[in-house]
């Protein structure tokens, strides 16, 4: 855990990652308690860039947030992270996301029943990661017959699950199963009240307690004394989060037609220039509502929003030093 006065982990890219290996080591010095990197596009891989985060730091945790639970074996996913495991014991975090449409079909993979399948993967992975034996498991989704992690080390892996949830289900399986849940980037102060005692209704039903549960979340934060700049960068990522990714704009309390608009102007891939065109679109309000840039007391204040909300480890997305040394100070 964290040395810090509070708990605060970074969102690292998954590229070009040389250049952010002395950001990752300054914060693994600091005390921040988690590195994350995401693989939610077909952009880079997590678990590539993790593994060099990881080789590089000696006590921060390292997680993925996320990866989709549709695009490896569930084999393949625990012996990815039984690797990851034994370069950074115990320091490891398989965060898991249901992925999103039009992306998925588009590479062929069917959501069915996406509750259902992260459960089954969930469950598997973490037999294999167990190695108490060979695993056999027979689901709707996960089908293993006697698979085990024969890389001939010793003992099982600690490897943490966490589920990114949006939707009832998730958030309920969540509350059900998981030792964390990755609540979205750009979802408001309320709408994180509300998704957090989700969570809490289903953990106590199944007999746990909210404590039990990190709950960490995604937010667009830095320390700059050029807002204005920094809010038109932020305007260009929802515009393509917005565009590509509807099913989730409801928690960012944004205009229903101007989702439509975007959707109905931003393809994918998208087109860079319409991409810049369409986010002038997006309002200042909207940005301040998910985002927070400013000075030190501003980032500081918003992130103890969401800590009042229930968020046990804001993640801040986009870190600069200034930022860290900011959080640093305690919120």
């Amino acid at each position: 855990m964290s040395s810090l006065p509070s708990r605060f982990g970074i969102n690292l890219p998954g590229h070009p990652v040389r250049e952010y290996i002395e950001m990752a080591r300054y914060a693994d010095r600091l005390g921040v308690d988690s590195i994350w990197v995401t693989e939610t596009r077909l952009a880079t891989d997590a678990i590539v860039p993790l593994a060099a985060y990881a080789a590089a730091t000696e006590r921060i945790r390292l997680g993925t947030g996320i990866i989709p639970l549709w695009t490896r074996n569930p084999a393949l996913i625990a012996q990815s992270f039984a690797t990851l495991d034994l370069l950074a014991p115990g320091r490891v975090i398989l965060g898991f996301g249901a992925w999103w449409d039009p992306l998925a079909t588009r590479v062929g993979v069917e959501r069915r029943r996406p509750a259902r399948a992260m459960r089954e993967v969930i469950e598997a992975v973490r037999l294999l990661l167990s190695r108490n034996g060979p695993v056999s498991y027979e689901g709707e989704y996960v089908h293993l017959d006697g698979a085990y992690l024969d890389h001939g080390d010793t003992g099982g892996h600690d490897v943490k699950v966490y589920i990114a949830a949006v939707g009832p289900a998730m958030l309920r399986l969540a509350g059900r199963m998981a030792d964390g849940v990755v609540l979205n980037r750009y979802y408001t102060v309320a709408a994180i009240r509300e998704a957090v005692e989700a969570v809490n209704v289903a953990a106590r039903a199944a007999g746990r307690r909210l404590d039990e549960i990190d709950r960490v979340k995604l937010i667009d934060a830095e320390v700059t004394g050029d807002r204005r700049a920094a809010v038109e960068r932020a305007k260009v990522r929802l515009a393509l989060y917005l565009a590509q990714q509807p099913h989730i704009a409801e928690p960012t309390g944004v205009d229903p037609e101007l989702v439509e608009r975007l959707r109905a102007s931003i393809a994918w891939p998208a087109d860079p220039k319409r991409v810049q065109e369409e986010a002038k679109l997006v309002p200042d309000a909207l940005v301040e509502r998910v985002c927070c840039y400013g000075d030190g007391d501003e980032v500081r204040t918003r992130l103890r929003e969401y800590v009042a909300a229930g968020i046990s480890c804001p993640i801040v997305g986009g870190p600069t030093m200034e930022t860290i040394d900011a959080l640093a100070e305690g919120f």
